[in-house]
């Protein structure tokens, strides 16, 4: 059983009690509405081995990573982070000054994005682990993955599988390049990009499980189907070196690897070149596929022929050497 059957397994037969909630399970963040307030939440965890590696990284660049992600979801549904609360659980062998370095990582992504921290609990286990409870609200609309429409543009933020090359590398002792290694431990939530992507997207996602897994979410979300070219996929042309190294080619990675936490999104043809013209930030906007009326996942491979989309990553499911 995968990650999302899972969830629809377990959660079959709830209710929602509450007249003000707007979306329950099955987005990036909760919303309800407050007077004229829409009010997102969302909550990750990290465990040490599966999510971190100690070794790899300071206890900083862990908060930072830990925070990060989680505002990656806020910017998602369009909105902008508020409050955290962060429950830890600590094993025997982590010391306060280590804790005491995470949160100054935490802390240095809430200044960033003006989140106060209100809260959270700390107790002890055979495994660290980190879980972050992020609150969020949008003014006026926020957007879902479930409202793509048929002919819309799918679209990606920066560049794609960074990340994932510096995880192979790194399971392989290689020390991976600056360049490589900053996106995989400093990511950045697309939060000011985000509120111009919002006024044109038709629908939104962040690329926390790669291109394959998100671009398939909104396509069933939204009821429809989609194609990604994947010669179009936005990656570091001189990470190419790699590929021998790690046995996957960049947009095997791109597709499939994850935790890169840009922005997919969905835009119609005719929106797109004034969202083009009003976008003003450094970050490159990459078209990769298109959505499509027939209920199928497909990609473009390099030689041009047509093949199912791969399957993304998944928590529960056995990957390839991602």
């Amino acid at each position: 059983m995968n990650e999302f059957n899972l969830i629809s397994h377990i959660t079959a037969g709830f209710k929602t009690y509450h007249g003000q909630v707007v979306k329950g399970i099955g987005d990036d963040c909760a919303v309800w509405k407050e007077n004229d307030t829409l009010r997102l939440f969302t909550t990750d965890t990290m465990v040490e081995g599966d999510h971190f590696i100690k070794e790899w990284f300071t206890p900083q660049q862990i908060g930072i990573r830990f925070i990060e992600s989680n505002v990656s979801d806020i910017a998602a549904m369009g909105g902008t982070p508020t409050f955290l609360f962060v429950s830890l659980v600590l094993d025997s062998k982590t010391s306060p000054d280590w804790t005491r370095k995470l949160y100054l990582g935490i802390k240095s992504v809430c200044n960033h994005y003006k989140i106060s921290l209100l809260g959270g609990n700390i107790t002890h286990g055979r495994t660290v682990s980190l879980t972050a409870s992020l609150f969020g609200e949008a003014k006026s609309s926020v957007i879902y993955r479930s409202t793509a429409k048929t002919g819309d543009l799918v679209v990606v933020t920066g560049d794609i599988g960074s990340a994932c090359v510096a995880r192979l590398l790194l399971n392989k002792k290689i020390t991976p390049p600056h360049y490589l290694f900053n996106r995989f431990s400093h990511p950045k939530a697309r939060v000011d990009e985000a509120q111009i992507i919002r006024k044109f997207a038709s629908s939104m996602i962040d690329i926390s499980d790669g291109i394959a897994s998100e671009a398939k979410h909104l396509a069933k979300d939204s009821k429809r189907g989609v194609i990604i070219d994947t010669t179009r996929i936005p990656v570091i042309a001189k990470a190419r070196k790699y590929e021998g190294l790690i046995g996957q080619t960049l947009e095997n990675c791109a597709l499939r690897g994850g935790e890169d936490y840009e922005l997919m999104f969905t835009v119609s043809k005719k929106n797109w070149p004034e969202l083009q013209s009003e976008f003003t930030f450094n970050t490159p906007l990459t078209v990769v596929g298109e959505i499509c009326s027939k209920k199928e996942y497909l990609q473009v491979n390099s030689d041009k022929t047509i093949t199912p989309l791969v399957k993304g990553f998944d928590h529960f499911s056995e990957n390839i050497n991602l």
